[in-house]
């Protein structure tokens, strides 16, 4: 019986007192539903430690692609815009896990009992709540790729058509410039509203109980 089917037990019950309910059930459940959030949040580093090894990669095989090319002699901006969009690459699992150590050394502050754990809970789910709603968080998360991607762009027409000197003064390459930052831009904005869809519809309803039953144990 996970925590969701024991809170639903304890909804039910013509007494609405959590002294109805298991401790040891009670107390399982809570930490099978913090482990669920760690290895959440494990998946989400491993996966952005991933993809970040995979965006550097491909900024330097485009580099080499280029340093090969049959076009003029690198310039400048072909130096400038592989860094830039390596150091893209790498500033998001950096920001991840600066967000994700900083949450830990505050759980640290919890002891086992069911009372604690409970908090811990808690501070976890604000802890989803509060990067959901903040828009620095989000600008963090996305800003990067968006940079990442303008440089693959950059890389791929200098590879296919020529020195980046005529890279600024082509009005396909602008068009498709600009066309790429406005998809971008919706494919943001769809995220966010569905992380707070998620959030007013799930995660939300979920602390309100753990508060509930939070309260319960304060007042026995």
């Amino acid at each position: 019986m996970n925590l969701n089917d024991l809170m639903e037990v304890w909804r039910l019950q013509d007494t609405a007192s959590i002294r109805g309910l298991n401790e040891t059930l009670l107390r399982l459940a809570v930490r099978e539903d913090l482990a669920k959030q760690r290895s959440q949040r494990r998946a989400e580093k491993w996966t952005a430690y991933l993809m970040s090894a995979v965006l550097v990669a491909v900024m330097v095989l485009a580099f080499v692609w280029m340093l090969r090319s049959q076009n003029n002699a690198l310039s400048a901006w072909d130096y400038v815009v592989t860094v830039v969009g390596a150091v893209a690459a790498l500033l998001w699992p950096s920001a991840l896990r600066v967000s994700h150590r900083a949450q830990l050394r505050r759980e640290q502050d919890y002891g086992e009992s069911l009372r604690d754990q409970l908090t811990r809970h808690i501070a976890q789910l604000d802890y989803h709540a509060t990067r959901i709603n903040s828009p620095a968080f989000h600008l963090a998360m996305n800003l990067p790729a968006t940079v990442w991607s303008l440089a693959f762009m950059f890389a791929i027409y200098r590879i296919n058509v020529g020195p980046a000197s005529r890279h600024w003064s082509d009005p396909t390459v602008l068009s498709i410039y600009i066309g790429s930052l406005v998809i971008t831009a919706m494919l943001v904005a769809g995220s966010i509203w569905m992380q707070r869809r998620w959030l007013q519809r799930e995660l939300l309803p979920h602390k309100r109980q753990l508060e509930a039953l939070l309260n319960e144990l304060d007042d026995q």
